[in-house]
C-alpha cells in the first residue's frame, strides 16, 4: 500500500509532489453535493447520516482525486451534544441556545455526550472502507475558543462581544467551560481517530478575536491539553491547528502548542512564515478561496508566491480557509491542474 502523499509531508518530509486538499471541499459548489443535501430536513440529521455523510465526503475525491478526504461534518457537534440546539437557518447560518452564563454548561452532559455522536464515527468507518490506501482521512473538530463564541452569541457575530466580556469579567466561569470543552474536543478526535480517521484538524476559526494578552489560556493552552489528552488515549494521528488569523500569535502557537502543523490562512505572508515559523514544521495553505472564483493568471500567480516561498519545507497546499459557494468547478480544476505540474 502507497503512503499517502499528506501524511509523508506531516511527519516532516518534503514531498517532490506537494500533496493538496480544499477546505470545505464537498460544498454546495457541487452539484452533486447539492442533490445530496437535498434529500435531508436539516444539516444537522445530514451530519449524522454515515451513509449521506460517506456520499458528499467522497464526492471530490472522485471528481477530482486529491490526496485527502475530510469527512463531512461540522465544528458545531460538540455544542450540539452538549443540548445547545444547534440548527441551520437559510440565509442566516448556525444558530443555538446561547449559554447565560459560561459555567451554565452541566457537568452530567459530558457522561453520555459521546453516544450521540457515534455516528460520526461510523461515518469514518465507512469511509476509509471505500477511500484508497493512498488518500489520507481528515477527521475534525472546533477549538474551544470558537466553539465558546458560538455558545455566547446564539451564533456567528461580527466581533464577538459576549464572549471576550466573559475573558474579561468571569475568568472562573470561562476556565470551567474551557475544561469541559477540552474534554469534549478531546474525546470526539477521539472517536474519530479509533475509527479510521489518518490525520486530525483542530479549527480555531475566531482566534482573531482573542486580544494578544489573552491568546495563552484561551488559544494555545486548550489545544495543548487536548493534544495531550489524546496521547493519553493512545491516538497517534499528527494534528494539524488551523487558528485563523492570529497573526504573529502563529509563532508561539507553533513551538507551544504541540500541534504537527499548521494551517495558514490567506493574510499571512508565506515569507514571513519561513523567517518565524521552525524549518522543519509542516505549513499548510494559503491561497485566497475568493482567488477561485475568478480564476485565471492572478490566481495562478498568487498560486507562484505560494509554492515558492514553501519550496524548501514540508507544504501541504490548501485555501486560507474554505471553498465559497459561488466557485466555478472548472476554476478549482485549474487550479489542481497548475499545482499538481508545478515545477
Amino acid at each position: 500500500m502507497t503512503a499517502s502523499l499528506l501524511l509523508q509531508t506531516l511527519s516532516g518530509t518534503k514531498q517532490a509532489q506537494t500533496p493538496i486538499w480544499i477546505m470545505r471541499q464537498a460544498g454546495r459548489y457541487l452539484a452533486e453535493y447539492r442533490a445530496v443535501r437535498a434529500s435531508e430536513p436539516d444539516f444537522i440529521s445530514f451530519c449524522l447520516n454515515p451513509e449521506k455523510a460517506v456520499k458528499v465526503t467522497l464526492q471530490p475525491i472522485d471528481r477530482f482525486n486529491l490526496d485527502a478526504a475530510i469527512i463531512f461534518s461540522d465544528i458545531l457537534m460538540v455544542p450540539w451534544a452538549l443540548d445547545r440546539n444547534v440548527h441551520f437557518k437559510t440565509g442566516v447560518g448556525p444558530l443555538l441556545d446561547p449559554l447565560a452564563a459560561p459555567g451554565d454548561v452541566d457537568d452530567a452532559l459530558l457522561e453520555n455526550f459521546i453516544d450521540k455522536l457515534a455516528p460520526v464515527g461510523h461515518a469514518i468507518k465507512k469511509c476509509r472502507a471505500q477511500l484508497a490506501g493512498d488518500k489520507a482521512l481528515i477527521g475534525f473538530a472546533g477549538a474551544p475558543w470558537t466553539i465558546i463564541t458560538y455558545m455566547a452569541e446564539g451564533g456567528t457575530s461580527r466581533d464577538f462581544p459576549t464572549a471576550r466580556q466573559w475573558v474579561w469579567s468571569d475568568k472562573k466561569g470561562v476556565e470551567k467551560l474551557l475544561e469541559q470543552l477540552i474534554h469534549a474536543t478531546a474525546e470526539f478526535l477521539t472517536l474519530q481517530a479509533r475509527n479510521g480517521a489518518d490525520v486530525l484538524m483542530l479549527f480555531d476559526s475566531w482566534a482573531s478575536a482573542i486580544p494578544a494578552s489573552q491568546r495563552e489560556w484561551m488559544i494555545i493552552e486548550p489545544a495543548r491539553k487536548i493534544i495531550e489528552q489524546l496521547r493519553k488515549n493512545g491516538v497517534t494521528q499528527p494534528v494539524i491547528g488551523f487558528p485563523k488569523g492570529i497573526g504573529e500569535g502563529l509563532i508561539r502557537y507553533a513551538h507551544e502548542s504541540g500541534v504537527d502543523a499548521v494551517g495558514l490562512d490567506h493574510g499571512v505572508d508565506p515569507q514571513w512564515v519561513g523567517d518565524n515559523l521552525p524549518k522543519s514544521m509542516p505549513v499548510q495553505g494559503n491561497l485566497d478561496p475568493l482567488s477561485l472564483i475568478s480564476g485565471g493568471d492572478d490566481m495562478l500567480r498568487a498560486v507562484d508566491g505560494i509554492m515558492t516561498a514553501f519550496d524548501d519545507r514540508p507544504h501541504i497546499f490548501n485555501l486560507g480557509h474554505g471553498i465559497t459557494p459561488p466557485t466555478p468547478v472548472e476554476n478549482l480544476a485549474a487550479l489542481l491542474e497548475y499545482v499538481r505540474g508545478w515545477r
